[in-house]
């Protein structure tokens, strides 16, 4: 059964925000947007929570490289 489909308009700014979001997650818009609601609901996704994971992880891993160098 396919998913009910929710449309609205945002300002051209958030649009931009999203874009660079997707860029950096990989993620799409469905899916971004999806998440956000998600988050206003209090409804939480076990695979977000687990991407979220790995992207800290590896800003952790960056970061310490990073403080090595310095």
């Amino acid at each position: 059964m396919k998913q009910p489909l929710v449309a609205g308009r945002v300002p051209a700014s958030w649009l931009k925000q999203l874009e660079q979001i997707q860029q950096e997650t990989g993620k799409n818009q469905s899916e971004l947007v999806r998440e956000a609601i998600g988050q206003y609901l209090g409804k939480t996704d076990p695979e977000s929570i687990a991407s979220m994971a790995r992207r800290l992880r590896k800003l952790e891993q960056q970061y310490k490289k990073l403080a090595q160098l310095v």
